[in-house]
């Protein structure tokens, strides 16, 4: 259970790095928690609450409804659904609230209870459910009427295992290591790797990915992140250098600091997050030549794969210059040459 609630941090910090925007403060809902991991077996019941908070400056006519959602192939991004046939979970355990609407006041919040009930016969597996508010921000004209001068939906994602116990059933492989087999010794390469969970639930991304080049005793490592990978789904795995993972645990030794002093601490730990987290990598050095093997270790999976570097632009330089040297020679002459003139 440990390891569940380390990645559900994990899952939490990086959506909520990627909650709604709204453009206008006037319009200013929060939901909390946007993502949460939760693992319930058949016949046993969980209460799941979500905070909503009204920061903006108008009452929020704020109606719940679910669906299910899945995650892309490459950066797992959600994507949500029409509908949902989880009929497991309800508000306040009441089917019958699913439509309608919550009034929410300027600056007031509202606590919702949602509770998952499940019965003895419920299959093993990974539900994956979104409970979306849509939210309509009201000006009252008169107290017989009511605009509606804003809408907008957010959405609490709930990834819910259903089994007998808490393991952890997902397995990760490698499905593509992709990096070129030849380059130029001036150019660099690129390389990207892609897993895919083949277990039967969620499970975070965990290994490296190495450098090495002989006769150098040194590498150069990058240590994947862990995102969730949902089943049966893919990723492309993001990693970050040693040295900035090493900087990142440096701010967050100093969280206690940067708060204390007013820094808004999440904003720059996400900055910093988008700027070195990468999934796809480029490898250069001022000049490269031979061998760089590259090994990708995902899990107990691991895939070792190899560059080689020759300076081809210095090739073709040696190729293509006397061929030039020798066109020039031969413009030159032509155009030294007099005219012959005709006799009468």
């Amino acid at each position: 259970m440990k390891i569940f609630k380390y990645y559900f941090f994990v899952l939490l910090f990086l959506a909520m790095s990627s909650n709604l925007a709204i453009a206008a403060t006037a319009f200013d809902l929060k939901v909390y928690p946007p993502i949460t991991y939760l693992s319930v077996k058949p016949g046993a019941g969980i209460n799941h609450q979500i905070k909503l908070k009204n920061d903006g400056l108008y009452t929020l006519e704020v109606t719940p409804a679910l669906v299910n959602f899945h995650s892309d192939d490459k950066l797992g991004r959600v994507i949500l659904e029409q509908k949902s046939d989880f009929t497991y979970l309800n508000l306040d355990g009441d089917s019958n609230k699913w439509g309608k609407s919550i009034f929410i006041k300027p600056g007031e919040e509202e606590i919702l209870n949602f509770v998952i009930t499940l019965p003895s016969d419920a299959k093993f597996e990974e539900r994956y459910l979104s409970i979306l508010f849509q939210a309509k921000q009201l000006s009252y004209a008169s107290s017989s009427e009511k605009e509606t001068l804003i809408s907008a939906v957010l959405a609490s994602n709930i990834i819910l295992l259903i089994g007998g116990d808490e393991q952890n059933r997902g397995e990760l492989t490698i499905e593509q290591f992709f990096l070129p087999k030849i380059v130029d010794s001036f150019i660099g390469f690129n390389f990207s790797a892609l897993v895919k969970n083949v277990g039967i639930n969620s499970i975070p991304v965990d290994g490296y990915i190495k450098v090495s080049h002989w006769p150098d005793q040194s590498s150069e490592v990058y240590k994947l992140y862990p995102d969730m990978v949902l089943a049966g789904g893919k990723r492309l795995v993001r990693a970050m250098s040693e040295a900035d993972l090493l900087e990142l645990e440096k701010m967050e030794a100093s969280k206690d600091v940067q708060v204390a002093a007013g820094n808004d601490y999440a904003a720059a730990k996400e900055k910093f997050i988008n700027e070195k987290l990468r999934s796809k990598f480029f490898y250069k050095k001022s000049f490269l030549i031979g061998a760089y093997d590259l090994e990708l270790k995902v899990g107990d999976d691991i895939l070792q794969k190899r560059v080689i570097a020759l300076p081809f632009s210095i090739l073709f330089i040696s190729i293509i210059l006397p061929f030039l040297y020798w066109i020039f020679n031969f413009l030159s002459k032509s155009l030294k040459k007099k005219p012959v003139d005709s006799k009468s």
